[in-house]
């Protein structure tokens, strides 16, 4: 995977946030937030490439653990919430599905006056190519 592949981005993401929940709770706790063994979260953490399913439960942990207590939607928070959505889609109907649901929430910004956030174009732009994460 090369650096501009969104993969490794939302890889290291991960890895990122996970570090940093890690340094401020410990290790057992957050493998278990995540559904995973504390040796397996180590190894993520030292740069282990995570497995298919591994990186399903650590989307979904993003989202509901570390995300949320910003309290701020950034790219790749939203990224990891769309993703968590679609992970298990062909391709095409993927790009469709991400496509419609940002659509949707677009829609909802437009209806409430507010501006859309910067990041909505970035995925719309990311779901709209092949290179999508399995």
């Amino acid at each position: 995977m090369n650096a501009s592949d969104p993969r490794s981005a939302t890889t290291k993401h991960l890895r990122e946030t996970a570090a940093a929940r890690v340094e401020n709770t410990s290790l057992r706790s957050v493998a278990r937030e995540i559904g995973m063994s504390p040796t397996g979260l180590k190894k993520f953490l030292q740069g282990t490439a995570p497995y298919s399913p591994t990186l399903r439960r650590l989307r979904s942990w993003y989202v509901q653990y570390a995300a949320v207590q910003t309290g701020n939607v950034g790219l790749e928070d939203a990224y990891a919430a769309l993703n968590v959505l679609v992970h298990d889609l062909p391709p095409d109907p993927r790009r469709d599905t991400a496509g419609c649901l940002l659509e949707c929430v677009g829609r909802g910004y437009d209806q409430s006056g507010k501006a859309r956030p910067a990041w909505m174009q970035d995925l719309q732009q990311r779901f709209a190519g092949t290179d999508q994460p399995e």
